[in-house]
């Protein structure tokens, strides 16, 4: 990340499930199913659909302003039947619980945190997707403190005065063993990274 004359900053997060379905329940009479986002890691899988969440914050240093974005994929059940009939029910899980907290700006830096948590909006009573983020931002790197349930996997990018994406974190479940039990409770992931 170039420290050079940098007017703009953009942090990229999302949450994705690797494969096309997940299989949730069956009784031997019917097959439930829940949709992935089939896709692995990438930043540029923002508004494709292929994201369970998707956050950004924009910092642009000339004009001292955080702009931010937040979507959802939809959510798709998908039963299947003995005799082979196919059920499908879809909704998009709400935003609310996708924010940027205001941001403290400083002659060199600014800093402010990201927040994630959504559920699929088609199980009753469904743990969430969480993640926070604290940021420092300058105009040559970007710091984060950051915590994260185990599932699904994450992926958090920088990107520098609209040039390529840079890795900042990622968290891969299949790596690490984690199941979607492990979205109830605590978060259980914590990092620290830097660009």
């Amino acid at each position: 990340m170039s420290q050079q004359n940098t007017e703009i900053v953009k942090i990229r997060a999302s949450t994705f499930i690797p494969t096309a379905w997940i299989s949730s329940s069956g009784d031997g009479k019917q097959l439930v199913e829940f949709r992935g986002d089939d896709r692995e890691f990438t930043p540029h899988a923002v508004n494709t659909g292929r994201s369970r969440i998707e956050q950004e914050a924009v910092v642009d240093f000339s004009r001292r302003t955080l702009t931010e974005y937040a979507d959802t994929g939809t959510s798709v059940e998908r039963i299947t039947h003995a005799d082979g009939k196919e059920d499908v029910r879809t909704e998009k899980a709400s935003t609310d619980g996708i924010f940027c907290t205001d941001p403290s700006w400083y002659d060199d830096r600014v800093e402010f945190e990201m927040h994630a948590s959504a559920s699929n909006p088609l199980v009753p009573h469904p743990s969430p997707v969480d993640y926070c983020l604290e940021l420092t931002v300058r105009y040559g790197t970007v710091q984060v403190r950051g915590q994260h349930d185990g599932y699904p996997c994450y992926e958090f990018y920088v990107q520098t005065d609209f040039g390529s994406f840079e890795t900042l974190y990622r968290h891969d479940f299949r790596e690490t063993g984690d199941e979607a039990l492990a979205l109830s409770g605590a978060m259980e992931y914590e990092f620290d990274a830097r660009i």
